[in-house]
């Protein structure tokens, strides 16, 4: 999907396709009961396959949870397409706060929080020490995303949802000092991230009286966070998809259709009922008057 709507809806500016085809991704989404819908397109038939194994061992609670958070990244995608059709460069604020849903934040959450059990109580995962940690988390990996994408998106898809874009258009700057702001942004959501960790989290623990076993698992998820952002950097640095060489290929125009084939005899259809197909061309008014 992150490859498709750019490909379908931003060229065409068709924000109702794009709400339409929205609307037809929540069918394949149930909580409890079976899908009836029918795929119509190889997304919604992976939505589909992906939903249903994915799902498998959820409770309901945390398949609404789940569910929620497709949907917001699909609301994403749709304010995208609207911005494009309105030809509207977002300002910083509004642009990091949705690209938080267009990155799948919150569905990396719903999905990364399983394996922890029922240990921590939900209202601690609803402070704002826990959303300051999964938040710094996910605005440094958007951000070192939108740098190495940055290419990519202006000069091969003409999209304008990049931090760079944003920047550049909102501070009327050149590029490489909107890359420099970016930079500077991602280094210091990295400092908040690790002022949580050595600050907020132990704060924390002592305001709600956490016993070990909850304290292990909030630190589990810290280090999860900070290897997850590790790991994003590492495929962005060794994954092709950014690389110009890779973009000047799959982005290659093709070459134009000749007006006229030249017929080749080997191509000729033979068999019974095929010998119409080879008479000869008329000949022109000069070649009947030589003739």
């Amino acid at each position: 999907m992150d490859d498709y709507y750019p490909a379908v809806f931003f060229p065409t500016r068709n924000l109702i396709a794009a709400k339409v085809q929205g609307r037809r991704l929540q069918e394949f989404m149930p909580i409890d009961e079976p899908v009836t819908a029918t795929p119509a397109n190889p997304l919604e038939l992976g939505l589909l396959d992906l939903w249903t194994r994915t799902t498998a061992a959820m409770d309901t609670d945390h398949r609404h949870e789940f569910r929620r958070a497709v949907q917001s990244f699909l609301t994403a995608c749709e304010w995208e397409v609207l911005n494009h059709t309105l030809h509207r460069i977002p300002d910083p604020i509004d642009y990091v706060e949705m690209r938080r849903d267009t990155f799948g934040s919150d569905l990396t959450k719903a999905l990364s929080r399983p394996p922890h059990g029922n240990l921590v109580p939900p209202q601690i995962y609803r402070t704002q020490t826990l959303a300051n940690l999964e938040n710094t988390a996910a605005d440094y990996a958007i951000l070192l995303n939108d740098l190495f994408s940055y290419q990519k998106e202006t000069e091969f898809e003409g999209d304008f949802h990049n931090g760079v874009s944003v920047i550049r258009n909102f501070l009327d700057c050149d590029r490489d000092r909107a890359v420099t702001l970016v930079n500077d942004l991602m280094t210091a959501r990295m400092q908040q991230f690790e002022h949580v960790v050595a600050v907020e989290l132990p704060t924390l623990y002592e305001e709600y009286d956490l016993d070990e076993s909850v304290r292990d698992v909030l630190n589990q998820r810290a280090a999860e966070l900070q290897g997850r952002m590790a790991a994003i950097l590492n495929w962005h640095m060794n994954c092709r998809r950014y690389r110009e060489s890779h973009l000047l290929h799959r982005f290659r125009p093709q070459p134009p259709i000749p007006a006229s084939l030249p017929t080749l005899p080997f191509l000729r259809p033979t068999g019974l009922g095929t010998h119409g197909l080879r008479i000869a061309p008329p000949r022109t008014a000069s070649q009947i008057t030589s003739g």
